[in-house]
């Protein structure tokens, strides 16, 4: 941990950003605008709070994915002559590390769980990979995308949010918003706001947060009904994996059955807050995201916004004058197919607090009978 005593000991942007030691063309990633969101803080006047908006969604690969997955491409490419990367994904991994192959000159594979739109496929195609669909959620996905791995290299094989490499280049975000405060251009937040699928997105803002000498503040982690891993690891206080039957949501880049045991690690030694939000109340984040700031993301990172738009609890017992929302992106989703979803669940209620036995009037009829047929065993985040 870094420790600041006094203001000309706050470290720069140049002693934490990441030291590839590489040309410029191989950091596959942008730093994104941080803004703030006049329309989302009018919610906020009467406390006078800021709500700032980290825009992951404007990445070239379409998600804050490509910061970890990037680097760690970089990474097994040059120390490892890796010649062929493979990974399982929910779609936003998969897209980043397609793009990566593409920039490097290297053989990519994707392996997605079925049900991962026709239009997602299509994007990792057009990045030259290979794709291939198997099983109903991301783990299943994740065994084949071992076991190409193991005929094909295993040093190939890039997890979608296990690693420490990728956690570092997830970090960057932080560093960048710390630039900015360095700057002038924003204020130290109180609280982060992000989206938990398997939880490396949730280690890398950690451990930003770590490095910047921000340990404090505090991190609300937000998921589905029906993805609510981290939410099970803090009611059983122990690393928790869901039954299939239990991952039921339609944001697939958040149903992974589990968060990696780090995320788990690493949430009780910070500030975090679990908080859950429903699908509909996710899609309709997404929807009213889009109108008011003109970019669209899809349901995993709804999640977040919707506990933004909603003033959860849990959120509002803070009284935090500067909420750091992280816009993480997606791929997986278009205007047409928000308005599907939102039609679907139009009719029914989102007033299940907690998931253990779903509300038959949370979940509409056909999208459970569906799930829950077809699961056998992502994630954006």
């Amino acid at each position: 941990m870094i420790e600041i005593t006094q203001v000309e000991d706050l470290p720069s942007v140049q002693s934490l950003t990441l030291n590839l030691s590489a040309t410029k063309n191989q950091i596959l990633h942008l730093n994104t605008p941080l803004v703030e969101s006049l329309a989302i803080s009018k919610q906020y006047k009467e406390t006078g709070s800021k709500v700032w908006l980290k825009l992951d969604a404007l990445q070239p690969s379409g998600s804050f994915k490509i910061r970890g997955i990037g680097l760690l491409c970089n990474k097994v490419v040059k120390e490892k002559n890796v010649k062929h990367l493979i990974c399982s994904s929910g779609g936003n991994a998969g897209k980043s590390v397609a793009y990566a192959g593409k920039k490097l000159g290297i053989k990519t594979t994707i392996v997605l769980p079925k049900g991962i739109p026709q239009e997602v496929q299509e994007k990792i195609r057009d990045e030259g990979a290979i794709v291939i669909e198997h099983g109903n959620i991301w783990n299943d996905a994740d065994i084949l995308a071992r076991e190409i791995a193991d005929k094909e290299g295993f040093d190939g094989y890039i997890h979608p949010f296990d690693n420490p490499v990728l956690w570092e280049g997830h970090s960057t975000m932080i560093e960048e918003v710390y630039q900015d405060y360095l700057d002038g251009k924003t204020e130290k937040p109180d609280v982060v706001v992000c989206s938990v699928g398997g939880g490396g997105l949730l280690v890398g803002i950690l451990q930003g947060l770590e490095k910047v000498g921000w340990s404090d503040v505090n991190v609300i982690a937000v998921e589905t009904y029906g993805s609510h891993s981290l939410w099970k690891c803090f009611q059983n206080k122990q690393h928790t994996v869901l039954d299939v039957c239990d991952v039921t949501s339609v944001c697939k880049t958040l149903a992974t059955r589990s968060v990696c045991k780090d995320a788990w690690e690493a949430a009780q030694r910070f500030n975090v807050t679990s908080v859950l939000v429903s699908d509909k109340e996710a899609i309709e984040a997404c929807l009213t995201f889009v109108d008011q700031e003109r970019v669209l993301v899809e349901p995993a990172c709804g999640a977040a916004l919707a506990a933004v738009y909603k003033k959860v609890p849990e959120l509002v017992k803070l009284s935090p004058k500067n909420i750091l929302t992280i816009v993480c992106g997606g791929n997986n989703t278009s205007i047409s197919q928000l308005n599907h979803l939102s039609n679907l669940f139009s009719t029914h209620t989102t007033t299940c607090p907690y998931p253990p036995k779903h509300d038959p009037l949370e979940i509409p009829k056909t999208l459970l009978t569906t799930r829950l047929t077809t699961t056998t065993t992502t994630t954006t985040n």
